[in-house]
């Protein structure tokens, strides 16, 4: 994870704050759950969204207001990265970043999402 992701999320949170409002969507992937650590393969991938997992979650805790900060999964995706192969299409992975960015003040914060549905850190 770059370093920088934290630096601009700390920029943003005092407009947030005075605004009382916001969102924040951090795209990760369940290679950084806890439970994937344990299995081989793109170690450094599977770190760097442990960590983005883990400032989610810290933001998250320090925020008030209506701010929600959350993770999405948005799954592999047919794209430039995901290659041709991916199964998911950009419009399916946009629904769970789409749902998050327009939730309203009940909605979750500090959470870890695919498809709408929470899953495990």
């Amino acid at each position: 994870m770059n370093p920088l992701f934290f630096a601009v999320i700390r920029s943003f949170m005092p407009l947030m704050e005075q605004q009382a409002y916001g969102r924040i969507i951090n795209v990760s992937s369940e290679y950084g759950a806890m439970s994937e650590m344990s299995s081989p393969g793109v170690g450094a991938y599977k770190l760097s969204k442990l960590i983005l997992n883990g400032l989610t979650q810290l933001v998250a805790a320090e925020s008030n207001n209506d701010i929600k900060i959350n993770a999405v999964d948005p799954g592999w995706v047919s794209s430039d990265m995901g290659g041709p192969s991916a199964p998911r299409t950009p419009q399916q992975a946009a629904r769970s970043i789409l749902w998050l960015a327009t939730i309203g003040p009940e909605g979750p914060s500090g959470g870890f999402f695919k498809d709408g549905k929470q899953i495990d850190w």
